[in-house]
């Protein structure tokens, strides 16, 4: 079970039993090892298959995950926008702390014009997750990223954002919302403004298996440009365990408003170290 890597994808991924003293998956009538630490890889019977902390006094661990994605829109206009975008992130684990590096790179095709290919933006981020209450299934994360431009273009800047989650877990279900601001540091232009932007979500998650997790979410967030209606959609999520290294995650995407794609998906493959 990958609990720390289903953490980081939504706050909350990882759903606990209800009667589960040491928090492993494994409620504590068929938990053969009660007391497993959390920052431990388990089998099914609640064991430890790889003791981190063993290894390293501080629990730290990373993986790294390649993805595809697919975006379709008309964004409002005659012509349709497809994007390929290949994805490369990597995250590492230190304690309650993790960090996460994330870049890619795209391929446009707009109906009626050329195609254009180029890296987007990357980012880095540090997270912090906290329990503030031992006897309840509570948790929060703290983060702080940065935006680089890697991206060409003349107005390009780096961009800074604050974020906040939390979940709440209850039996096999998880509740969960998160809140970011970004600062923009893109420099306007004689075409539109940019503007800082805020965002927020908030789901239903729900733990199928001990390595299968799905769930449903609303976004509603701010676009850069002061001109254009805020971005809406509608994502469904889905991870899948192979085993205790590999990982999958599916994910499918209705936009709302004209601001946002009319479809997107991604499926992203993942090795957990």
């Amino acid at each position: 079970m990958l609990r720390s890597i289903l953490y980081l994808f939504f706050v909350c991924t990882v759903i606990f039993a209800y009667d589960d003293v040491d928090f492993d998956g494994v409620i504590d009538q068929k938990d053969r090892c009660p007391a497993t630490p959390i920052t431990d890889l388990i089998d099914q019977h609640g064991c430890s298959i790889v003791k981190i902390m063993d290894a390293d006094p501080v629990a730290s661990h990373y993986d790294v995950i390649l993805g595809i994605a697919y975006d379709s829109a008309d964004y409002g206009t005659s012509r349709e926008f497809k994007t390929v975008t290949n994805t490369f992130q990597a995250d590492l684990f230190l304690d309650s702390w993790s960090a996460q590096f994330y870049t890619s790179y795209y391929s446009l095709d707009v109906e009626g014009s050329s195609n254009s290919k180029g890296f987007n933006d990357t980012s880095v981020s540090v997270y912090y997750n906290y329990r503030p209450f031992n006897e309840e299934n509570l948790f929060l994360r703290f983060g702080l990223g940065a935006t680089v431009p890697t991206q060409k273009s003349s107005y390009n800047e780096v961009d800074y954002t604050a974020s906040f989650t939390a979940s709440y877990i209850a039996q096999n279900y998880s509740l969960f919302c998160g809140y970011g601001y970004t600062v923009v540091g893109d420099e306007d232009t004689d075409y539109f403004k940019f503007q800082n932007t805020s965002s927020f979500n908030f789901g239903l998650g729900y733990y199928l298996k001990a390595n299968i997790y799905t769930s449903l979410s609303y976004l509603n967030a701010d676009s850069v440009i002061q001109e254009i209606e805020k971005i809406r959609n509608l994502s469904l999520y889905l991870f899948y365990g192979v085993n205790d290294n590999w990982f999958f995650t599916l994910s499918y995407s209705k936009g709302l408003t004209d601001a946002t794609s009319d479809l997107s998906s991604n499926l992203r493959v993942g090795y957990y170290f």
